[in-house]
């Protein structure tokens, strides 16, 4: 039975009447009146399980919509008691990199794209080689005609998207996925789909410098895909290097606190890192220990694990990662933006809005912090340590090392500190300065080594300071911990 006059796709199930059929291996079968070459088809959804029904062709149209009842205007009519009156509407979608088929749910048994359900009034893309299914009877291999498929190849043809999360911020999602051909294991950033401008300022920034940067200390780069997921919202999916061994914060997180001589080697790796990132005029502006990585080589079966790593070490190759806040900076040019992590944040950048003005040096305050941090567990500013506030504090360059904390570290190292985190930048090390350190070079300096007291805790809190270990495992902010634990 065709419907001459709508030119419409009619499913018939031959197994509606069973007192004429005794065959009990019936399939639907599907008329498609588009054949006639009046109207292009811009996908065929391929059946998998051709014993029962067939493939069917979706026009180049506007709408198409899919249902069991023949009253509802429907292009596709399939008489099956699982599948609604209308069950589904395609919707043929012009984007900026191609056309593609968005799918939104009407039924009642449910619409699912690679098995998980959309939901009633919801929409979802569906992509080349999605699978499609129907109720619960009816599944399919979606294939774009090859006048439609993409120019470019999608990131879900090229790669394999796991449920894996290995970190999340404001603006983006890190997830793990697997490349489909070579089965290299990689992270993929995944922006959060929005219109505002400033995100979107953002993203392009991190995208030109990603793509501008390489180097063993910095995290690798591989491809950048814009994908729709909606109508009227596409995504960003920036595909990174997959570090092993995790974050410098987690480290810091498991063990305390670092030894001298492992601090040493993953800050030396992380300034080769920042000395190339500086050489290009780029600036990072959010270095801390969750942004560094470190990628881990384990020892092998009767293979020593190498100092200055721990057991089952061999090595440690350090990796700086999240370019999100990092800016092309020109050599004898000021930025001006309020950004960054509070405690690792330089003075400069808590400037009033009206004077604020500042340069690369701002990465190796960071650098100070993160010394800092690494060989006592503790950031050297907090609201714990006050009065006066931690942001007075960064601001006046107010800090201590503290005893006992600090009884047992090189008095070297408190030099190269007290020489980072400096309240005037023009007096700050630079980064190729501080490479030269006798603390990495073994090498005497024109400047004698400062020999800085070890002081007792003598803020106005009856407070010691709450390490990094600690204010992970209680989950809580530093004005929160403050309250908390001191008087």
């Amino acid at each position: 039975m065709l419907d001459r006059n709508n030119k419409r796709q009619v499913c018939f199930n031959d197994a509606l009447n069973d007192n004429n059929n005794n065959n009990n291996n019936k399939r639907m079968k599907i008329i498609n009146n588009d054949d006639n070459g009046e109207i292009e088809n811009f996908a065929v959804l391929t059946s998998l399980d051709v014993s029962k029904y067939n493939d069917i062709k979706i026009s180049f149209k506007d709408v198409v919509k899919i249902g069991r009842s023949t009253s509802k205007n429907n292009d596709i009519i399939i008489k099956n008691n699982d599948v609604s009156s209308i069950h589904c509407i395609f919707k043929i979608i012009q984007h900026i990199e191609s056309n593609f088929i968005s799918v939104q749910d009407l039924s009642s048994n449910g619409t699912f794209v690679n098995n998980i359900l959309i939901g009633k009034s919801n929409s979802s893309i569906l992509r080349n080689g999605d699978r499609l299914s129907i109720a619960s009877d009816l599944h399919y291999i979606v294939n774009y005609e090859n006048n439609f498929k993409p120019l470019k190849t999608s990131f879900f043809e090229k790669y394999i998207l796991t449920d894996k999360i290995l970190g999340t911020g404001h603006y983006a999602q890190v997830k793990e996925a697997k490349n489909r051909q070579s089965g290299i294991v990689c992270a993929v950033k995944i922006f959060n789909p929005t219109s505002n401008h400033t995100q979107s300022v953002q993203l392009n920034r991190e995208l030109e410098i990603l793509i501008n940067i390489n180097h063993p200390n910095i995290v690798g780069f591989y491809d950048t895909f814009i994908e729709p997921i909606s109508i009227n919202t596409s995504t960003t999916f920036l595909v990174l290097e997959k570090i092993n061994g995790g974050e410098l914060f987690n480290r810091i997180v498991a063990k305390g606190k670092l030894r001298q001589n492992e601090t040493n080697e993953i800050i030396n790796q992380l300034l080769k890192g920042l000395q190339y990132l500086h050489s290009i005029d780029i600036v990072h502006r959010d270095l801390k220990p969750e942004n560094i990585l470190l990628s881990i080589t384990p020892t092998k079966i009767g293979q020593l694990s190498n100092d200055p790593w721990d057991e089952n070490e061999f090595s440690i190759q350090v990796k700086i990662a999240d370019f999100g806040l990092a800016k092309f900076i020109g050599k004898f040019q000021f930025t001006t933006t309020l950004c960054g992590t509070p405690a690792y944040v330089a003075p400069e950048v808590l400037e009033n809005s009206q004077t604020r003005k500042y340069n690369k040096s701002v990465d190796m305050w960071s650098v100070g912090v993160l010394i800092y941090v690494c060989l006592c567990g503790f950031p050297p500013f907090s609201e714990e340590l006050g009065p006066p506030s931690m942001r007075q504090q960064i601001s006046q360059a107010k800090y201590a090392f503290y005893s006992p904390y600090w009884d047992e570290i090189d008095d070297i190292v408190l030099d190269l500190i007290s020489r980072l985190l400096v309240l005037n930048p023009d007096e700050r090390l630079t980064v190729d300065e501080t490479i030269n350190h006798p603390w990495f070079t073994a090498k005497k300096q024109s400047l004698p080594i400062q020999h800085l007291d070890r002081i007792q805790n003598s803020s106005g809190y009856d407070c010691e300071p709450i390490t990094i270990q600690e204010r992970a495992n209680t989950g809580l902010t530093d004005e929160l911990i403050a309250q908390k634990y001191c008087k």
